[in-house]
């Protein structure tokens, strides 16, 4: 898959919510819900809730997280590329977020770094 980032740093080309919405892989996507169901303790997660063309596509965003997403609405509000290109970056939004998923602060760094900041 193409490198499609998201405004958190992840390469939605890697995410098998992506991957399976791409592909039109229903089997997938219900794998996905499974696998989320029990790695996030998401319960009631549905196949329809893993479909995603990517944050910010603009497309199709129902996967689970991704309709609330603060990270999402804020990133979208402010127009900004990624996280990484935001003024505030380092928000409490976002610290909270590494928290949670710190290998994707790492990509944010990564991409700050190439933007030279």
């Amino acid at each position: 898959m193409a490198k499609i980032q998201a405004y958190c740093g992840l390469d939605c080309g890697e995410c098998e919510a992506y991957i399976a919405t791409q592909i039109n892989d229903r089997a997938g996507l219900e794998k996905t819900a499974k696998n989320w169901a029990e790695q996030f303790g998401a319960k009631g997660i549905s196949a329809d809730m893993c479909v995603c063309d990517g944050c910010s596509s603009g497309k199709r965003i129902s996967t689970a997280h991704a309709v609330n997403c603060g990270i999402r609405l804020c990133a979208s509000a402010r127009g900004v590329t990624t996280c990484a290109h935001c003024k505030d970056y380092g928000c409490d939004t976002l610290k909270a977020f590494f928290a949670f998923a710190p290998v994707l602060k790492e990509k944010l760094e990564a991409i700050r770094k190439e933007l030279g900041k």
